[in-house]
């Protein structure tokens, strides 16, 4: 079975951080000649008194090594999304530059230079963020008819619930909580998707809007869908005597109320069907699990999370 492995920002620090200074890239820059990368004002000022990259010591031009080096925004953004708290840091440095420094002419920089981007408008995202998501049912049926379209698509604005979570917490901590919300038995699991994928335990809220390019434009969408536990059931064999066969009500009966299909029969959530001696469900529900009308709030991983 293929694993996933979560790796530290420690790991990837030799990628990330510049040799020259020591800390991580601000307007990474690269050299065209050995793809080494540095702070760009690091690497200007290095090839002030050389021709030759500080690695690998190959000569980046032999007469105007400035012309040799390209800003590389690729990298930048990815040190910005892979170390909290770097983006905005920055940007607040450059901001009480020029305001300290009020003589300093920075119109010809962009936005970013002057330190006026945001986060928003960067996509940067921080693990104490609060992002806004809607959850809803998973309907894979297709609507043929228009009046049957109209009446879906309102049972659908009708049944999305909205919710504020801190970007750090995870797609086991929304499971939970649906389970939770509305007393989903452990007999059905719940699965949480982005459209019709998906997602892993361990995608966090924040990975989930990097993956998917949540351009911030509405609530981060998720859907769920609610499905029975594929548990074989064990099956009395002919060998185990001849007197296995003859067996008492009450057995039989504490037998029957712990089978897939009683529970089915006695969930209070008919529309979900299981399969019976270990074969698999070959549908998904019918309808879904709605959420009380009492609104809660829980708390999830000591964060507090509400619904709409």
């Amino acid at each position: 079975m293929h694993r996933t492995t979560r790796i530290k920002i420690t790991e990837l620090n030799p990628h990330l951080m510049c040799v020259l200074c020591g800390g991580y890239f601000i307007d990474a820059t690269t050299i065209i000649e050995c793809l080494h990368s540095f702070c760009k004002m690091c690497i200007v000022r290095y090839l002030e008194t050389s021709k030759y990259c500080p690695i690998c010591d190959v000569q980046v031009h032999k007469t105007k090594p400035l012309l040799n080096i390209r800003s590389d925004k690729t990298l930048q953004d990815i040190v910005y999304k892979l170390v909290p708290g770097l983006f905005k840091n920055e940007m607040k440095r450059r901001r009480d530059f020029y305001a300290a420094h009020p003589s300093v002419d920075a119109t010809n920089g962009s936005n970013e230079d002057r330190g006026e981007v945001s986060d928003e408008d960067k996509r940067i995202i921080t693990d104490d963020e609060i992002i806004s998501l809607s959850i809803e049912f998973f309907n894979p049926k297709p609507r043929a008819q228009s009046g049957v379209e109209d009446k879906g698509a309102q049972e659908e604005v009708n049944n999305k619930r909205y919710l504020q979570c801190p970007a750090a917490m995870t797609v086991m901590h929304l499971r939970k909580f649906l389970r939770s919300k509305m007393d989903i038995p452990c007999t059905f699991q719940v699965e949480v998707m982005y459209e019709d994928e998906p997602l892993k335990d361990y995608y966090t809220l924040m990975d989930i809007a990097y993956i998917y390019t949540w351009r911030r434009n509405g609530p981060l969408p998720l859907k769920y869908r609610v499905r029975p536990n594929c548990k074989k059931m064990k099956i009395s064999h002919p060998q185990d005597g001849p007197n296995s066969s003859v067996r008492s009500e009450s057995d039989s009966a504490s037998d029957k109320a712990s089978s897939p299909a009683a529970v089915a029969a006695h969930t209070p959530y008919p529309h979900i069907s299981s399969g019976i001696n270990g074969s698999s469900p070959g549908c998904v529900p019918s309808r879904q699990y709605s959420f009380g009308n009492k609104v809660r709030k829980g708390s999830l991983n000591g964060s507090s999370t509400s619904s709409g």
